[in-house]
C-alpha cells in the first residue's frame, strides 16, 4: 500500500472516511512513526553499511539513522571475514575490567554507543587489521518519512509488502486514544494491545512478521558472573582457562 491506501485503510476503520476527525496530516505523522515502530519490534529490514577502521582508534563512526546493530564482520590481515563478539559496555567492564588497556591487534569484539551512533573495536585494530572497507555492519535503520501519498512504507521494500496492515492498526489505535473514552480505548486494545500474550490486530502482524524474518540481536542481556581459576572471559583473549584464545 502506498500512503493513500492507508489514509483510506484507516479512515475505514474509524469511521473517517473523509478525513475529518483526523486530517491526513496528523495521519502522516503517525504512519511514519508506526514503521519506526514495526522495525523496533521486527528487525526485519536491514541495511548493510561498509566501513574503514582507522589503525590504532576503536571508534567507528555509524549512519545517524541507525536504530539497532545486528551484526559486525571484520575482515582480517588474512583476507577472512569473521564476526565480532557484541557486548555491553558494562559487561566488558565486569568481565575484563583492564579492556581499554588492551595492545592495539585484531579486533575480537565490539560494544555499540547508540548515543553517538558508533561501534568501539576491542582491541583498537593496529595498522595490519585496519583494512579499507574491512567492516561490514548490517543495522536496522530508522525509515526515510514518506511525503507524498504514492510513498510506499519501508522504502518500497518488496518483502514486508504483506503486512503494511500493521501499520494502519498501529495508527488507528493511536487515533482512538485520543478521545480517552472507555468505549474508545476498548476499540484501541482491540488493534494495539501492548502485549503478546493477548495481542490486538498489530500485535498478531508483528508476531507473523517475526515469524517470517529472522530477527536476530547481537547484544543481547548476560547474567554476570565472577569466572573463576583465571577465565577470564569469552571474547577470544588468552588466558589460563582460555590458553589457545577460542
Amino acid at each position: 500500500m502506498n500512503v493513500s491506501e492507508l489514509y483510506t485503510e484507516i479512515g475505514q476503520l474509524l469511521g473517517d472516511p473523509q478525513h475529518d476527525r483526523w486530517t491526513t496530516a496528523i495521519l502522516l505523522s503517525r504512519i511514519n512513526l508506526a514503521q519506526t515502530k514495526v522495525l523496533v519490534y521486527t528487525n526485519s529490514v536491514k541495511t548493510k553499511e561498509t566501513l574503514t577502521a582507522v589503525a590504532a582508534t576503536d571508534t567507528v563512526q555509524l549512519d545517524t539513522d541507525v536504530i539497532d546493530v545486528i551484526r559486525v564482520d571484520i575482515q582480517n590481515s588474512s583476507g577472512e571475514w569473521k564476526k565480532l563478539n557484541g557486548y555491553l559496555r558494562d559487561q566488558l567492564d565486569f568481565e575484563i575490567p583492564t579492556w581499554q588497556q588492551l595492545t592495539d591487534g585484531e579486533p575480537k569484539a565490539y560494544w555499540w554507543d547508540g548515543t553517538n551512533q558508533q561501534i568501539n573495536l576491542v582491541p583498537a585494530p593496529n595498522s595490519t587489521n585496519a583494512i579499507t572497507n574491512g567492516l561490514r555492519v548490517w543495522e536496522i535503520q530508522e525509515p526515510a518519512d514518506m511525503v507524498s501519498t504514492t510513498d510506499i512504507p519501508f522504502g518500497s521494500n518488496t518483502a514486508i509488502v504483506p503486512y503494511h496492515m500493521a501499520i494502519v492498526y498501529w495508527v488507528v489505535a493511536q487515533c482512538w486514544m485520543d478521545d480517552g473514552t472507555p468505549e474508545a480505548l476498548q476499540k484501541a486494545r482491540f488493534h494495539r494491545s501492548e502485549t503478546m500474550s493477548r495481542p490486538g490486530n498489530f500485535e498478531r502482524e508483528i508476531m507473523q512478521i517475526n515469524s517470517k524474518f529472522d530477527a536476530p540481536e547481537d547484544i543481547p542481556a548476560r547474567i554476570l558472573w565472577s569466572p573463576q581459576g583465571g577465565r577470564l572471559s569469552s571474547l577470544g583473549f588468552r588466558s589460563k582457562g582460555n590458553p589457545l584464545g577460542q
